[in-house]
């Protein structure tokens, strides 16, 4: 008999323990049901020094009919504001999570505080529909600690101060010598370019096949230059020009350098290299030169033709062999 009443009461018991549990469940699982906007701030990492960047977040969660805003920021003493950003929404439990986060660059030692920031956003009126509220949450305090370098690094028994400023005095030798060699450098350089500029060139003489000299072939141009008539035609730039251009060509192939490309000055400055070249030839050929260019480039009004002088310094210039040639 006492066995069964053991029993019975053993079976009430289980089942009174069943129908707890079971009531129990609903208030459990209502119990993990979120809030509409919820709010919560983290900063990292966890160790600062001085001039280390630290990364606030701010984490809203919220209803998808919630919607909030990033808040600004005034940062407090200590803290130098660098950037600011958000992270991309995710969504979980049908609920929003919205992250926002802050950069700043710690220029203080100690303990800092980031004080409590509203949260602003705008939710739907359960009053009226399709009208909206706005609303305003705190994200909390959050504080750090910026330990000194010194603390981080060791004793300060290794440090020191500054030595005074000593005269140290200045390699003027070295200087000098870097400047001498410097300025040889230039005059070798300088030294080069000229020897380059005075170089022969190779120039495209009169085709053998011709069977003309530089004289021959200067007289032929002069009397087809001569049979246009330019100056009677009023077309005096253009006589000169080809009347220059003859003359530098017979320099060209009589004497084996580039004087359609140099200027008057570069080449009466090259006659130094012909000594056969008399001083009264050189004055000729420079006078040729400074006239034909003054009427060619400054379009002045010319009166004398220089063919002449042109066929007397020719003649005058002749090698012997050719002083006899037709």
């Amino acid at each position: 008999m006492m066995n069964k009443t053991i029993s019975v009461k053993f079976v009430a018991g289980g089942f009174l323990l069943l129908i707890i549990l079971f009531c129990s469940v609903p208030f459990s699982i209502a119990g993990k049901i979120s809030n509409p906007v919820s709010v919560t701030t983290r900063i990292t990492p966890d160790t600062f020094t001085l001039g280390d960047i630290a990364t606030y977040t701010i984490t809203v969660q919220h209803d998808l009919d919630i919607h909030p805003t990033a808040p600004d920021i005034e940062p407090p003493k200590g803290l130098e504001f660098i950037e600011k950003g958000e992270n991309p929404p995710q969504e979980i439990n049908e609920q929003t999570i919205d992250e926002y986060w802050y950069k700043f660059r710690i220029d203080d030692v100690g303990k800092l505080s980031l004080p409590s920031v509203p949260v602003s956003f705008n939710a739907p009126d359960q009053k009226e529909a399709g009208k909206n509220i706005q609303g305003t949450i705190l994200a909390p305090e959050v504080n750090l600690e910026v330990q000194s370098l010194l603390n981080v690094l060791g004793s300060q028994e290794g440090i020191h101060d500054i030595k005074p400023l000593e005269d140290y005095p200045l390699p003027w030798m070295n200087y000098f010598w870097i400047a001498l060699g410097a300025l040889a450098l230039f005059g070798l350089l300088y030294f080069l370019w000229r020897k380059w500029k005075s170089r022969p060139t190779s120039l495209t003489l009169p085709s053998p096949t011709s069977a003309l000299t530089a004289e021959q072939l200067a007289f032929k141009e002069l009397e087809e230059l001569k049979n246009k008539g330019w100056l009677q035609l009023g077309r005096i730039q253009d006589h000169f020009f080809e009347l220059s251009e003859i003359f530098r060509r017979y320099l060209e192939n009589r004497y084996q350098f580039p004087a359609r490309e140099w200027t008057t000055e570069e080449i009466t400055a090259h006659f130094k290299h012909f000594p056969s070249l008399s001083e009264n030839l050189r004055l000729q050929a420079r006078s040729i030169l400074t006239q034909t260019d003054r009427v060619k480039f400054a379009k002045v009004e010319q009166t004398e033709d220089e063919m002449q002088p042109i066929i007397n310094f020719i003649r005058e210039a002749r090698p012997p062999e050719a002083v006899n040639q037709p």
